[in-house]
């Protein structure tokens, strides 16, 4: 039996946990894309002690090739990308060129809008080259690199995981390579936006650092044993402005059905229900926004990103939890709730507060600037400027038919 040739693309945590899952199995050959081939392994390991798959042992997960440019690759039925959502439209852009016919695109993480990515790198391409994108509703597991090229730790894996798919008759082929590669069954996801408008870490990541930093001028340092973790330490005030960021989601929702009443975004669910259905028994303490975060075994020993600097460390401001959740996260709940006269003064807080460390203006008066949309993910940057244009609904044209 010739094994499925599959290319991951990046090298982040879920790059690696995907090699380390994947790569265990004969019938897939796993081959890497990665601007620092140097520096990986013919394996990763993927580290299992403490998580539910402690069980199963540690994955060793084979490398065919890997290598930095992406034409080393010719064959590959499935190029699926492991980066942040902000990397997205890069990397589609290299890897573009030496995809084949009847491949499959897709990413770990299909947030930020990756169905307007794909259709703007690969246009026309999608119907005569038979290209499907697929994007998940959330990365099958909670992981990190325990050392760069060689293992990470699988902490929190998914009990199950939603797909969208631009091509619904290649359902069955999909789902059952992705099932292969991860051990998680997967189902449909109604549509792209469902995955759009359920950004997790890109509402979780701003609430819970601006909980922590809100008096941060920037300058002040910190021993590293006065910043909390991410999760287990998280409190009240982190779980207020959660709340605050989910509800203007939840009204996003209300403001398209109330328009397009038969749309289905079912899927849009409170993120503590979403989380809990998630992560199951994982989460020990039910009960509020606040002991859900605390009590999630998926969620233990995460950090907030700092950097070293002279006498402890500070925030990291380079890091995803800005360069993703801002312009690929946030700007785009913007965008879309000024097409549907929304007002969302947590997320527009959320903005304000971050974009004074990124030295950016992605709010001016409370409003979204035009002139930094190519910097972000917004639907708006791709001529998606109308609520019909987001859905892919004909607009409805109230002028008179000339006589």
């Amino acid at each position: 039996m010739i094994p499925t040739s599959i290319v991951v693309c990046g090298g982040g945590n879920g790059s690696h946990a995907t090699v380390a899952s994947a790569g265990r199995f004969e019938n897939i050959q796993v081959n890497v894309f990665t601007r620092k081939p140097q520096d990986w392994k013919q394996e990763i390991v993927g580290l299992t002690k403490g998580s539910p798959w402690e069980s199963l042992g540690n994955f060793v997960g084979k490398i065919n090739k890997v290598s930095n440019n992406p034409q080393d690759f010719p064959g590959a039925k499935l190029w699926i990308i492991g980066g942040p959502a902000h990397v997205h439209h890069e990397i589609l852009q290299k890897i573009a060129p030496y995809v084949t016919k009847d491949s499959f695109v897709g990413t770990l993480f299909a947030q930020g809008g990756f169905e307007w990515m794909c259709r703007s790198v690969f246009g026309d391409r999608i119907r005569t080259d038979n290209i499907s994108y697929f994007g998940l509703y959330n990365i099958p597991w909670l992981c990190k690199i325990f050392k760069y090229g060689e293992s990470v730790r699988i902490i929190g894996p998914k009990t199950k995981l939603q797909c969208a798919l631009s091509d619904l008759s290649r359902k069955e082929e999909l789902f059952l390579l992705l099932e292969n590669m991860f051990q998680i069954p997967v189902l449909q996801a109604p549509n792209f936006l469902t995955l759009t408008l359920t950004p997790s870490n890109q509402i979780i990541h701003p609430a819970r650092v601006y909980a922590v930093f809100r008096n941060w001028d920037g300058k002040q340092v910190y021993q590293p044993s006065e910043v909390p973790t991410f999760y287990e330490d998280f409190d009240d005030f982190s779980a207020y402005m959660l709340q605050i960021l989910d509800d203007e989601i939840q009204a996003i929702k209300r403001e398209i059905l109330k328009r397009y009443p038969h749309f289905n975004l079912d899927l849009i669910i409170p993120i503590k229900e979403r989380i809990i259905q998630q992560y199951g028994d994982q989460v020990k303490d039910k009960s509020n926004l606040k002991t859900v975060f605390r009590t999630n075994a998926g969620y233990a020993t995460i950090q907030i990103p700092t950097k070293p600097v002279q006498g402890g460390v500070q925030l990291n401001t380079e890091a995803r939890i800005f360069w993703e959740d801002i312009p690929y996260g946030l700007c785009i709940l913007k965008d879309l709730s000024e097409m549907l006269g929304l007002q969302t003064p947590g997320t527009d807080k959320m903005i304000e507060w971050h974009q004074k460390f990124m030295n950016k203006e992605y709010i001016q008066n409370s409003r979204l600037n035009r002139n930094l949309l190519k910097e972000t993910g917004a639907p708006s940057k791709y001529g998606l400027d109308t609520l019909e244009k987001v859905l892919g609904i004909q607009e409805v044209s109230t002028q008179k038919p000339k006589l």
